[in-house]
């Protein structure tokens, strides 16, 4: 698990490049007076050393971005203050494993490689004030008497590992955890619009726990489209689970649309669920009543409008609790699970 995962944010003011055996993009970042650097991995150290990268220009979460943006400049906590701001590839929707490309750290030809989409942006940055960085990963020092090994200042600080934490193995699997994801996003402040870079190792792995981070399998990749993730959560042993939903309803002719998500009874006794509810990734509860028959099948509608689940187009979470209030169920979907306007997703 990282030892120190922040978020850092601020204005560009440089931009350097390294090119040994662990190549970095270095952009010096400042910040209420004070100066840092962001190290991004465009490389990496394990085989196939093409990193994996989502390049979002349009990037919508209106929760997280408007929490950003109220952020002093500066590093701020996430595991210890704000972990509301916790970034999780796997678990979080904002980014699938079928998203991202792979690309290499440098290759001739334009827009084929991660210094074509990233330096454009740092150097529109450092002419213009307004865009703000938001760098999220292991926050490092401040390092009393030693400058910065490439821009000189001093206290030398920054940010490092602005890439997913989580799913590794050898050598780099003590630092896996979850809810710690890098990413670079970005922020044209005077526009109000969004943008995010995710990075990611070939070599990491997609299934993992919820607890540690680390892999729970060997299938690396995430599911086919149409076919959503039974999130590995701690879960009470439960007869009933989530067997698919309908996230992307054709609407009806008035312009309203009726997302469902479908249950199953797998025992062979009638089960209640009398004060149980189904709830998003954002904390929106609806409450569900009656009972199932054995091997029943329950198509539920949500009802949004009193403040039931909302099924985003760009993924999510759908969570089954119980009357105890514990999780029974819980499954995740991306955006690629959403392509085909009024098909069911299975889990």
């Amino acid at each position: 698990m990282l030892r120190n995962y922040k978020v850092l944010k601020g204005t560009a003011s440089a931009l350097a490049l390294d090119d040994d055996n662990d190549p970095h993009i270095e952009i010096r970042i400042e910040a209420g007076g004070v100066s840092y650097r962001i190290a991004m991995n465009v490389r990496s150290k394990e085989s196939p050393h093409d990193l994996l990268y989502a390049n979002v220009m349009d990037f919508q979460h209106a929760e997280l971005t408007a929490e950003l943006a109220a952020l002093p400049m500066g590093l701020t906590d996430i595991r210890g203050d704000r972990k509301d701001l916790a970034i999780d590839y796997v678990r979080g929707g904002m980014i699938e494993r079928e998203d991202m490309n792979v690309a290499p750290f440098q290759l001739a030809g334009p827009k084929n490689d991660l210094r074509d989409f990233i330096e454009p942006i740092v150097q529109e940055g450092i002419a213009d004030k307004s865009i703000h960085f938001y760098a999220f990963g292991e926050a490092w020092g401040p390092e009393k008497n030693k400058p910065d090994e490439y821009f000189g200042f001093e206290p030398g600080n920054g940010i490092h590992d602005i890439h997913m934490n989580q799913g590794d193995s050898g050598s780099f699997s003590a630092t896996s955890g979850p809810n710690q994801d890098g990413a670079l996003l970005i922020h044209f402040s005077d526009e109000d619009h969004w943008a995010a870079i995710f990075l990611g190792f070939q070599s990491q792995n997609w299934n993992t726990d919820a607890n540690t981070g680390r892999p729970v399998g060997d299938n690396r990749g995430g599911q086919g489209r149409g076919e959503g993730t039974r999130r590995p959560q701690p879960i009470v042993a439960s007869s009933l689970r989530i067997v698919a939903a309908m996230i992307n309803p054709v609407n009806h002719p008035d312009g309203t649309e009726d997302e469902t998500v479908t249950l199953v009874n797998r025992s062979d006794v009638a089960t209640s669920i009398e004060g149980w509810s189904l709830e998003d990734g954002e904390g929106r509860r609806q409450k569900l009543s009656g009972s199932l028959a054995p091997g029943e099948f329950r198509t539920i509608t949500l009802d949004p409008d009193n403040g039931g689940p909302q099924l985003a187009n760009k993924g999510g979470d759908i969570i089954l609790i119980n009357a105890d209030g514990a999780v029974a169920d819980r499954v995740g979907y991306g955006k690629s699970e959403t392509a085909n306007e009024g098909w069911t997703t299975i889990f």
